[in-house]
């Protein structure tokens, strides 16, 4: 049987709590988020917290790059060219959060995502922040319609794109879409390996 194919549209706000849902129980085998939390088995709901947070204040924008399936079963967040990097303000709203999110280890995750962000792509391009697909629907093309749909739009307006693979198992899935990896971020403290991934203006 062909599989039905997948409709991607712009996330509404009444999408947020789904979309949390996805993100939070995807992101609980996500070897990065699992060492920036530490043990604990209580991960989803911290990592509620976190998407939560995000989703909120992305979706509040009209001009918004948040990407969700119709099925409401995987999501994309990407950022405008620019607009990749969080505003200070907004940082430090998001400290409770943050918080409730790493507990203890928030110097930690702190830590880990300044050296990320400093391997970030000066070039024009757009972000993938994050992307998800809820684990019982994961092999439908959920991910890859929505990666689908966005490098379409790139492509249309000649602009790059740029993400952060933070589990290897996806890096096929992004190569087939035209990302190329760029050299590994290797987290002091022990944490896992980022791979940067780019994907030229076509």
């Amino acid at each position: 049987m062909a599989r039905v194919p997948v409709s991607v549209r712009r996330a509404r706000p009444a999408d947020r709590a789904g979309a949390t849902a996805v993100l939070a129980a995807a992101f609980t085998t996500d070897p990065v988020m699992s060492w920036l939390v530490g043990p604990d088995r209580n991960l989803q709901r911290r990592l509620g917290h976190l998407f939560a947070h995000s989703l909120r204040a992305e979706l509040a924008r009209a001009d918004h790059l948040v990407d969700i399936v119709e099925s409401g079963h995987a999501i994309a967040v990407w950022h405008e060219v620019d607009e990749w990097k969080i505003p200070p303000i907004r940082a430090l709203k998001m400290l409770p959060t943050g918080v409730r999110t790493f507990g203890r280890r928030l110097p930690v995750a702190m830590r880990a995502m300044s050296e990320i962000e400093q391997h970030h792509p000066t070039e024009p391009h757009r972000y993938l922040e994050f992307i998800a697909v809820d684990p019982d629907h994961q092999g439908e093309g959920c991910g890859g319609a929505l990666l689908a749909s966005m490098t379409a739009e790139c492509d249309e307006r000649g602009v790059a794109a740029y993400l952060e693979s933070s589990n290897p198992r996806n890096e096929p899935l992004y190569a087939r879409y035209g990302f190329e990896p760029r050299p590994t971020i290797v987290l002091s403290g022990g944490g896992p390996a980022v791979t940067p991934m780019w994907r030229p203006a076509r």
